[in-house]
């Protein structure tokens, strides 16, 4: 009896394994060229996508028998859209004053389905990072910087940020990290750096506490999440980095506006990366155009670059705006990386997003051409191996 017990067990385990094998969903991709960012571009190439994974890219590569194939001939495979900055599509939440709301979150925000996301999708994005704030959507104001929409944004430690893709039925569909980053508020008034040092010298003081109001803070502090700040001006981003030498070990990140240039030396001493809108400026109270972008890179300040506007008109805008900063002397290739990696990089998710490399989310675009070349269309969205947007017969540009 314990014979035949132990055969139906081994039939039951084998069986299972067998259908797990078989129910393996396989897809091959042909494109004339794939842009993976950071290994190169490949001509002629193969992807092959297993249960979401890229598992193979490259030109000699074997194809399973039990693969899908999809010939995108005459086309370019590019990574999806990632941007780092956003607030698109979340509710509006009481606004004003400075505290520290490190146990926040802004994934109770969530609201799928959304036609804003469809939108987006279809303007190339496949991951998002969404910021507590408040007052709705964040606006950009030439010269004066960022705000949640309203004169009185609230200030000090916002909460917890999320990365998203923007497409599920529900929240948890749609949830890369949930606690992807602490998100800080920062001006440089006495109330907001004492209202952020005491929080983060109690944090410091708790470094076992498992208090949700404690924890985050814990992480930041340990390096564990990332450090999004925003800070709108030159002067102000200088007292931040002094507020915050005490605590070397946070991995900060700052969203930045027009002025960033005038303290490029401090940023790349200091290796902060910048998070800036996809736009050619003026400089203050002048007509003279100037690419802070390009300024930053070259003195080898990281960059991920985000619409201007946040917006689905912004989205839709996102593309031709960076091609217009690499008309205008940006390096295409760190604007490539710029819209890719380097902010799949500053929120910690690099491991899976950001690029075509083995191992990593088949997130993708299948476009009409380059991507920074005028005139180039997006054909297809992938996430995660499945086709999530197409375009419309007679939208695409067949070369």
């Amino acid at each position: 009896m314990i014979n035949i017990r132990y055969y139906i067990l081994l039939c039951i385990l084998f069986g299972g394994l067998t259908n797990r094998a078989a129910a393996e969903e396989i897809i091959a991709i042909k494109a004339d060229r794939i842009d993976t960012v950071t290994s190169g571009v490949i001509e002629n190439g193969i992807i092959v996508i297993a249960d979401g994974r890229i598992k193979a890219v490259g030109n000699d590569i074997e194809i399973p028998e039990t693969a899908e194939i999809i010939e995108v001939f005459d086309k370019t495979i590019f990574p999806g859209l990632v941007n780092p900055s956003s607030r698109i599509g979340l509710s509006q939440t009481a606004s004003g004053g400075s505290g520290s709301n490190p146990h926040y979150r802004v994934v109770d925000e969530l609201y799928p389905q959304q036609d804003q996301y469809k939108r987006i999708l279809g303007a190339g994005f496949t991951t998002m990072g969404l910021l507590p704030g408040d007052r709705g959507s964040l606006m950009y104001y030439p010269g004066y910087g960022y705000y949640f929409g309203g004169s009185s944004p609230s200030t000090g430690i916002t909460g917890q940020g999320a990365i998203v893709r923007p497409t599920g039925r529900s929240p948890e569909e749609m949830i890369v990290a949930e606690s992807g980053f602490v998100m800080i508020h920062f001006q440089a008034n006495d109330k907001v750096k004492n209202v952020v040092k005491s929080a983060l010298d109690s944090a410091k003081s708790k470094m076992s506490s498992t208090d949700p109001k404690v924890k985050p803070l814990v992480n930041a502090l340990q390096g564990k999440v990332p450090t999004f700040v925003m800070c709108n001006l030159p002067g102000e981003m200088l007292h931040l980095f002094k507020l915050l030498e005490p605590y070397d070990k946070m991995k900060l990140v700052l969203i930045a506006d027009t002025e960033t240039h005038l303290i490029t030396k401090e940023l790349a001493k200091r290796k902060i990366p910048v998070i800036l809108p996809a736009q050619i400026d003026f400089e203050r109270n002048t007509r003279n155009r100037i690419n802070i972008p390009r300024i930053l890179t070259e003195a080898e300040v990281k960059i991920a670059l985000k619409p201007e506007f946040d917006n689905v008109g912004g989205h839709e805008d996102f593309l031709r705006q960076v091609a217009e900063l690499v008309k205008a002397g940006l390096d295409r290739q760190i604007a490539k990386k710029a819209i890719t990696i380097n902010p799949a990089e500053m929120m910690a998710v690099d491991y899976r997003l950001g690029s075509l490399d083995v191992g990593k989310d088949a997130n993708l675009l299948v476009l009409s051409g380059d991507p920074l070349d005028v005139g180039t269309k997006i054909d297809k969205v992938m996430i995660e191996g499945k086709i999530v947007y197409e375009a419309p017969l007679g939208e695409t540009i067949d070369e």
